[in-house]
């Protein structure tokens, strides 16, 4: 403090904040569409489809989002999420498939991500369809299941706070999303706290299948009559460059 603070009245000691107000950010809350959408991108001699698919979900200062992240890591967030453990440890179909949360003030994506062999596009979003569908139904979060992510994310928690900058990260995380200075201290018991039923209601919450913006990107000679077939939404065409392109 001894050296620092002589500086820091050397170079910032007459600064005067403007008069003017503080600009705030407009972050505004929209509604999920009403029906789902799907839009393929021809990209000819494409040896492989891209799959994404989107809606939105609620932002990273929810206060259930422990729960909404446990939930998202259980469907789609890592290798052993039943999406990927699907459509590339069972078929073969993918080197990988995902869903993800990244983090926003206000209302952020759920996305889909899943490239996957050409001839199997429409397979392989009829199976995430599926996924998500048995999920939210049939075949919900395991207490098995809930148990691997918990630990997963708790025995990580020091590893996550070993640098000034982690922990500076932390304490302006805190700030952006309205969590209190102590959160990170907190995080142990909230994750020990998460139970099935809590991750149901984040599933209902966040996951709506027929409300997914689809983008498909690949050779559409390959793969557009078979998503013809699908059902899921009527097919907007677009060129690799977003130009409309005619059906």
């Amino acid at each position: 403090m001894e050296e620092i603070l002589p500086l820091l009245e050397e170079y910032f000691g007459d600064w005067k904040s403007p008069s003017s107000a503080i600009p705030q950010k407009q972050i505004n809350e929209v509604s999920l569409p009403h029906a789902g959408r799907l839009l393929l991108v021809d990209r000819p001699g494409s040896p492989q489809s891209l799959i994404l698919a989107a809606h939105i979900a609620p932002p990273s200062g929810a206060e259930n989002n422990i729960e909404i992240e446990t939930m998202n890591d259980i469907i789609g967030g890592v290798y052993s999420a039943r999406v990927n453990q699907n459509l590339r440890v069972d078929k073969q179909w993918s080197y990988g498939a995902w869903t993800l949360l990244p983090n926003a003030r206000g209302q952020r994506p759920w996305l889909v991500y899943a490239p996957v062999q050409s001839d199997q596009t429409a397979a392989a979003i009829a199976e995430l369809q599926g996924e998500f569908e048995r999920f939210l139904a049939s075949q919900p979060a395991t207490r098995e299941e809930r148990d691997k992510i918990v630990r997963s994310s708790v025995f990580s928690l020091p590893g996550q706070y070993e640098t000034n900058d982690a922990v500076l990260g932390t304490l302006l995380d805190n700030q952006r999303f309205g969590r209190a200075d102590d959160y990170a201290e907190t995080l142990k018991s909230r994750f020990e706290a998460v139970d099935l039923e809590s991750v149901q209601a984040a599933a209902e919450q966040v996951i709506h299948p027929f409300r997914l913006t689809w983008v498909i990107v690949g050779d559409r000679q390959q793969i557009q009559q078979s998503l013809e077939d699908l059902q899921l939404a009527p097919i907007e065409l677009m060129d690799a460059d977003g130009n409309p392109l005619n059906p």
